[in-house]
């Protein structure tokens, strides 16, 4: 008895589906549908359309050509009430129709009317500069101000801009490159609305350089020229094409209308070219000729003492003397050269025997070679030892100055935290437990405020140290994904932060990847220890897992007057900011020449027995070392 009743509640069920089905598919009456909208709307302008249905859902509106079977030109869903659809783009006559089912419901004609626009703008331009352009049009979606050939159509590749995105009623366009006449126009769509006739005349750069420049050497180029967003300058062959690789400088970021480039190492005749959008417009000839350089040294040096290599000649940043072993090219130790101190020290190797210190510059071109004899060490050598004390070797009128990296890569973890949050508590621990309170102390963070931006700023203006404050702005820096890391600008504008030093500047920086805003870092350090300033950098590359990069970073460090510290994890980076503030010292023997040097708090070094005069920062100590003895000299 059961299986009947179940199969007939089925089919009850079947039966009420396809009658709601039928009488909700039901044709309905005309009176019951209704579509309203404007009389006339201007080509791809926005129509606002009204409708009445017995539904709420499953309609279209379409706009039509007038005619019979005409489709649709444009629609949109009735899911809305009113409506917004967008006008066709050419005028005429059209039908407004309002669809359910597939079925024409409802219908009202439409007339698409012409728009209008106009644009004022300069008649004349020069090629490849700015022109600021006052439009007024119906500001339908996407219509652009952009050039055209003269009464003809919109140059594909053209400079344009989206007058939507204009708030006062101008926009900006960048004319083109050949001088010739065109037509600044308005569009909208594929149609052109307006036109301005403007003269693009053509443009030209003269540039002032030296007749001959020393291979590797950097070098001021003064120039006048247009300055359009984009022109750089750099070399080029002789009358020929710019040399992709060389080295540039935008003209834009010029000071005094001067930049500095620093020439190839390969000697020969070649031209320093402006380029305005990848044209040459001005040309300059050069010569790159070879470097004259010569090494003066002891002939014979005790092993593992340390040694002063003079140099004599043009060196440049990046150059290195290495102690090699006679015909090879290469070696440890090396130090890195600065350019502005005419000597480095080198610390002779533990075994005895022939080597050669060899000037290799930065391009791997060796450039002088001499022998030096490496005897065994004194006996009964003794040690001299300079502890670190927090502040020592910072007078009153000197300073420190912190630049944080903050930059996107800074959002990487390590041990489960992330390296900004690792940079903020060894910044900290700096601030409350190393650097002494009222010290001179600046702080500067790139990469905390902006994404996708070379942003630089000024967190902690120069002042008496304040622990408390410091740390509290310390503990609200942040790293911002896809934020950029202008380090060549921070290191410049470290010259103004610390304007009011009359002392020396210790300047810190804490990075963990490289520049990435078209700066030159190195050329910047040139340009601060050219303009006289007192400072030593010191960097703290953090997690450097290229060694390239952290052989660059030694360089400039070098360039600098400073130290680089390798610091691949927490702890490292703690010592490296520690060791950063720490005093250099230098060892001269009784005769003036140097035999050692380091920071406070480095490991003893050993000197065979005798008088010695220490220098600290400003101080000047004479110490005697005795045999098998330690001699502690206090900063």
């Amino acid at each position: 008895m059961r299986q009947p009743i179940k199969r007939k509640a089925v089919l009850m069920r079947v039966l009420w589906f396809i009658l709601g089905f039928v009488l909700a598919f039901s044709p309905a009456t005309a009176q019951e549908y209704a579509v309203d909208a404007a009389a006339s709307v201007i080509l791809r302008g926005t129509l606002s359309v009204g409708w009445a249905a017995p539904q709420t859902r499953g309609g279209i509106v379409e706009i039509r050509p007038v005619g019979e079977n005409a489709r649709r030109v444009a629609y949109a869903y009735a899911n809305a009430n009113p409506q917004v659809i967008e006008a066709p783009e050419a005028p005429g006559e059209y039908v407004l129709v309002l669809v359910f089912d597939g079925v024409d419901r409802a219908s009202r004609p439409l007339r698409v009317e012409m728009a209008t626009a106009s644009l004022s703008a300069p008649a004349q331009a020069e090629a490849g500069g700015a022109i600021i352009v006052t439009w007024a049009g119906p500001d339908s979606r996407g219509d652009v101000v952009t050039f055209a050939t003269p009464d003809g159509g919109p140059i594909r590749g053209a400079s344009y801009a989206y007058v939507g995105n204009s708030r006062d009623g101008t926009v900006t366009v960048q004319a083109p490159r050949d001088a010739a006449a065109y037509d600044l126009v308005y569009v909208s769509g594929e149609t052109v609305l307006a036109r301005s006739r403007v003269q693009v005349g053509g443009i030209a750069a003269v540039l002032h350089a030296p007749a001959q420049i020393a291979a590797g050497a950097s070098v001021i180029i003064a120039f006048d020229g247009p300055l359009n967003t984009g022109d750089r300058i750099t070399f080029a062959q002789r009358d020929g094409e710019p040399i992709g690789a060389a080295s540039y400088a935008y003209a834009g970021a010029a000071t005094d209308n001067r930049v500095v480039l620093r020439a190839f190492e390969d000697t020969g005749r070649f031209d320093v070219v402006y380029l305005s959008g990848d044209r040459v417009i001005g040309r300059t000839p050069i010569e790159i000729v070879p470097v004259a350089l010569r090494i003066a040294a002891p002939d014979e040096v005790p092993a593992r003492l340390v040694f002063e290599t003079l140099w004599t000649g043009q060196g440049h940043q990046g150059d290195r003397i290495v102690m090699t072993e006679p015909g090879q090219d290469d070696g440890v130790p090396y130090a890195y050269i600065d350019p502005q101190v005419g000597s480095v020290a080198m610390a002779a190797p533990a075994s005895p025997g022939a080597y050669d210190l060899v000037y290799i510059t930065r391009g791997g071109n060796e450039l002088a070679r001499r022998p030096v004899t490496v005897t065994p060490a004194a006996l009964d050598p003794g040690q001299l030892e300079v502890p670190f004390l927090s502040g020592a070797g910072l007078g009153a009128d000197d300073a420190v100055e912190v630049i944080l990296d903050a930059s996107g890569s800074m959002l990487q973890r390590q041990g489960g935290l992330r390296r900004i949050e690792i940079a903020r508590r060894r910044l900290i621990d700096l601030v409350a437990r190393t650097i002494p309170e009222g010290t001179n102390f600046a702080l500067r963070v790139f990469g905390n405020r902006e994404a996708d931006a070379c942003r630089t700023d000024l967190e902690i203006p120069l002042g008496p140290l304040d622990a408390a404050s410091a740390m509290s702005v310390i503990s609200g820096i942040n790293a911002v994904n896809l934020a950029k890391t202008p380090i060549a600008e921070s290191i410049l504008l470290t010259a103004r932060d610390l304007a009011r030093v009359t002392g020396s500047r210790v300047v810190i920086l804490i990075t963990d990847g490289e520049e990435t805003c078209d700066g030159d870092p190195g050329r910047a350090i040139e340009t601060l220890r050219a303009g006289g300033i007192d400072v030593r950098l010191n960097i703290v590359g953090y997690a450097i897992d290229d060694a390239d990069l952290a052989r660059t970073f030694e360089a400039w460090a070098a360039a600098g007057g400073g130290t680089y510290f390798d610091a691949a994890d927490a702890e490292q980076l703690g010592a490296g900011l520690l060791r950063a503030t720490a005093a250099p010292f230098a060892v001269r023997s009784a005769d003036g020449a140097l035999v050692a040097q380091g920071l406070a708090g480095d490991p003893p070094v050993t000197l065979p027995a005798g008088a010695y005069t220490v220098q600290i920062g400003a101080r000047t100590l004479e110490v005697a070392v005795r045999p098998r003895d330690r001699t502690v000299v206090t900063p």
